[in-house]
């Protein structure tokens, strides 16, 4: 008896530690995409398989001791999905775990119980299949209404009864608001050096005003961007019996200073580095000093900054002051350039726009063996405005939103100036997500008022331009160099799909046209096509894209950032 008990052991262990390589589900599966798809299922059962450009990563393995995990998880889900009926199997088949799944009927709402206001957030309907995340997110939408239009003390009883035996679902919200509410006075305990004024600048909501949390959220980013705070605990007081709610504000000054080192490589630049070191709170109340260097295989760039948020005068009042100076000795295609730029700007709000007002010195040094494009070195003195709306979600990775920007630059003889130009650039983009779907589009016009020498030019192709030709390689060429224009169209559409949260696929359609006349946009369109995918590391979205031109021709791009 003995014997025949060890073996029945180590027949267990044997089928127990069994390695199989595949997973298969098969039933009432999604072919495509679905609720249940594969894509889905795999998650369900926690299997993830390495993305396709993480050649360096095995693909997963199970034991059949899975098994009943696997069927326990697919079962969960099921029901959460409706089917309560629903019937899941696992078996194995040489290399493989083959999940069975039956869904049979699901289980319908009987009846919805809850006042008329609150029917319109409603995911779920009378007659139809209930799912649970239905009645989780509706519980959600209700919640945020409530706290986005005054009624943050509400007081919320859902339930979702469901009755095997009927086998339906009675759905049941009643909601009691509880007072209107506004918002009270701000109360501030604020150990930094900064003046309480610049934070009251960073709060959207205003006293008297009705309660709403995106406001109190929007408040907090705008705290937290600040960069300088180790601590921000912002709480509302809803214990006082009045309608008002008064604000708690609590903020602890962290580290100020930083010093980054930063190691890259793009198409253009090559392999590329810098280090930079940033005080963000330079002597108080938000002033930023920054100094730091990169260099790259096209050559390098020393530079230095200073700003403060808050300057008073009288007149102009309350304005921003930033002031660069830089020094980049840089390596095109058909010349050499060693560029010194000394540039101070002005920033107002004005009618809700940030206007930003400045002068700018550039001494510019040209070096080229091109006939065309004439060595020397000039001294351009300028004036610029510019103006910038940005409405998008994230700068680095958005998804929804505009973004719209004016660029004026006016270099004169009066100013001591060696070229006397008119130069505007304006440029829009806007972002649109229809999950799991992101459409972006994007246009730049340039113009000039007259020819210039070439480091004033508009330049088109590379990584955030037309994505068909190399970086600055589009249009007209002189002895193999490009010259760029005097006139510039440069536009974009891209749809991206994201096969995971961190995943995505694009496409993209480029035209451009580049004039080397004053005042004609009617030159040759260049126009390509092209693919890519997106990786959203922690440094951002990683960028790989290839484009087509008409010719066949073809540009690999790599980078970090979406183009829009």
């Amino acid at each position: 008896m003995k014997k025949y008990l060890i073996i029945f052991i180590l027949f267990t262990l044997f089928i127990n530690a069994k390695v199989y390589h595949n997973i298969k589900f098969v039933g009432d599966v999604d072919l495509v995409t679905g609720e249940f798809d594969r894509a889905t299922l795999l998650k369900v059962c926690h299997i993830e398989y390495p993305p396709v450009y993480k050649v360096w990563k095995k693909d997963p393995t199970f034991q059949s001791k899975q098994k009943d995990d696997f069927v326990e998880r697919v079962t969960k889900y099921a029901y959460s999905m409706g089917y309560y009926h629903a019937k899941v199997y696992a078996k194995t088949d040489d290399d493989t775990i083959i999940i069975k799944i039956i869904k049979n009927d699901p289980i319908k709402v009987k009846s919805v119980k809850m006042a008329d206001e609150f029917k319109k957030f409603a995911l779920f309907k009378k007659g139809k299949r209930f799912r649970t995340k239905d009645f989780t997110e509706t519980k959600k939408k209700i919640t945020r209404y409530l706290e986005e239009h005054g009624y943050p003390t509400y007081k919320m009883n859902s339930k979702a009864i469901v009755d095997l035996d009927l086998y339906e679902v009675n759905i049941n919200i009643d909601i009691k608001k509880g007072i209107k509410r506004y918002f009270g006075d701000t109360d501030i305990n604020n150990s930094s050096k900064i003046d309480d004024g610049l934070i009251l600048e960073q709060i959207k909501y205003k006293k008297d005003e009705l309660y709403d949390i995106s406001k109190l959220e929007e408040s907090y980013d705008n705290i937290y961007r600040l960069g300088v705070f180790e601590k921000i605990q912002m709480e509302p007081d809803f214990n006082s019996s009045g309608a008002k709610t008064d604000i708690s504000l609590v903020l602890e000054e962290g580290k100020t200073k930083e010093l980054s080192s930063r190691l890259g490589y793009d198409t253009y630049e090559g392999f590329r580095g810098g280090a930079e070191y940033i005080d963000h709170n330079f002597f108080g109340n938000l002033r930023e000093f920054k100094v730091g260097g990169k260099l790259t295989q096209k050559g390098y760039k020393f530079y230095t900054g200073f700003y403060d948020p808050k300057v008073v005068r009288p007149i102009i009042n309350k304005f921003n002051f930033r002031n660069e100076l830089s020094y980049q000795n840089w390596r095109y295609d058909g010349y050499d350039e060693g560029l010194l730029v000394e540039r101070a700007t002005i920033g107002k709000e004005f009618l809700h726009l940030d206007h930003f007002f400045g002068f700018q010195l550039e001494n510019n040094k040209i070096e080229s063996d091109n006939g065309a494009l004439l060595s020397g070195s000039y001294l351009i003195n300028s004036l610029f405005y510019k103006l910038v709306v940005d409405e998008r979600d994230s700068t680095m990775d958005a998804k929804n939103g505009y973004y719209t920007s004016i660029y004026v630059e006016k270099a004169m003889t009066q100013l001591a100036s060696e070229i006397d130009y008119l130069k505007v650039l304006v440029e829009g983009r806007y972002i649109k997500e229809y999950d799991p779907m992101v459409f972006a589009f994007k246009t730049r016009i340039g113009w000039l008022s007259q020819d210039t020498p070439i480091f004033k030019h508009f330049f088109a192709g590379g990584a955030m331009s037309n994505r068909g030709y190399e970086y600055r390689d589009l249009g007209p060429h002189y002895d193999d160099d490009p010259i760029g224009g005097v006139g510039l169209i440069d536009s974009s559409l891209e749809a991206r799909y994201y096969m995971t949260d961190d995943f995505s696929v694009v496409s993209f359609i480029d035209a451009t046209t580049i004039s080397e006349e004053v005042d004609k946009y009617n030159s040759h369109w260049y126009r390509s096509v092209g693919f890519g995918v997106r990786y959203l590391s922690v440094i951002g979205p990683l960028r790989f894209d290839i484009g087509f031109r008409g010719d066949y021709n073809f540009a690999i791009h790599l980078g970090i950032g979406q183009v829009f």
